[in-house]
């Protein structure tokens, strides 16, 4: 006999959904970037966001920089980033556009030669 309720399909869905209605606002007034790096240079980054689209983000003096790499951050600097990498940027929107407060990358890793 089948209990009455939910299907655990939907309450799946629903939980799912809720939790990333929580992950969207945890950052507050911060706008989340992830993507490839395209083009680097002294002062604007472009990134290949996971939609394909490209987002240019302004380089900042308080913009901190993290090397994710052996599931650990390490500091960093601006010129340790290349085109590649991938990226999660926490930015400020400006009027002049969007501002890295954050940038965290790591390197893909090489595949092997066949």
């Amino acid at each position: 006999m089948r209990a009455r309720g939910w299907p655990v399909g939907a309450t799946l869905t629903l939980l799912f959904a809720l939790l990333c209605s929580t992950c969207t606002f945890a950052h507050g007034d911060k706008v989340h970037v992830r993507g490839t790096l395209v083009s680097v240079s002294a002062d604007i980054l472009t990134v290949k966001q996971l939609d394909g689209k490209p987002v240019d983000i302004k380089l900042v003096k308080a913009t901190v920089y993290l090397l994710h790499a052996n599931n650990a951050d390490q500091p960093a600097k601006a010129a340790d980033l290349a085109i590649g990498d991938m990226v999660v940027i926490h930015a400020t929107s400006t009027p002049a556009g969007l501002a890295a407060d954050e940038i965290k990358f790591s390197v893909p890793a090489k595949t092997a030669a066949n």
